[in-house]
């Protein structure tokens, strides 16, 4: 190219008899890709065992403790069924045939509740699970870091 040339190329150059040289700038970009491939493989074992293990149980229980208690007194009216603190008296009422009739109360039912508690030992089967693990199709020529995570 001719010093002429160059200043109607370049803006601004004068036209003499020097010459010009363009030198090209470059600029390098990083393009970074990912790929996937498989390292290896596993096998994972599982079995389940069972053992017997004793576990305490506290059970409640409630009983009716029922006493019968003879009274024998005529009355005009049944009486009405009350509480008495922790136990229910039941009238129990018995027509007497006389020359006249007359209504007497024969007994009453004393009912307490009584609580007890008490404890058993039931055998249960319990399971357990136990995994193990094998690693199978490995290059010889990778290793795995405690930090590497196989995909």
């Amino acid at each position: 190219m001719q010093s002429n040339e160059l200043a109607a190329v370049i803006p601004g150059a004068k036209q003499s008899n020097e010459v010009i040289e363009v030198i090209p700038v470059i600029e390098e970009t990083l393009r970074i890709e990912k790929r996937e491939f498989e390292s290896g493989r596993v096998l994972v074992h599982k079995t389940v065992t069972e053992r017997a293990e004793v576990a305490d149980v506290l059970l409640r229980q409630q009983d009716l403790i029922v006493e019968r208690v003879p009274i024998g007194r005529t009355v005009s009216e049944a009486p009405q069924t009350r509480q008495d603190g922790d136990t229910l008296i039941v009238p129990i009422l018995e027509e007497v045939l006389v020359v006249e009739k007359r209504l007497v109360l024969k007994e009453e039912l004393h009912i307490r509740k009584h609580s007890s508690e008490r404890t058993e030992q039931h055998t249960m089967r319990l399971r357990t699970e136990h995994v193990e693990i094998e690693q199978t199709g490995r290059r010889p020529s990778e290793t795995t870091t405690s930090k590497e995570r196989p995909i």
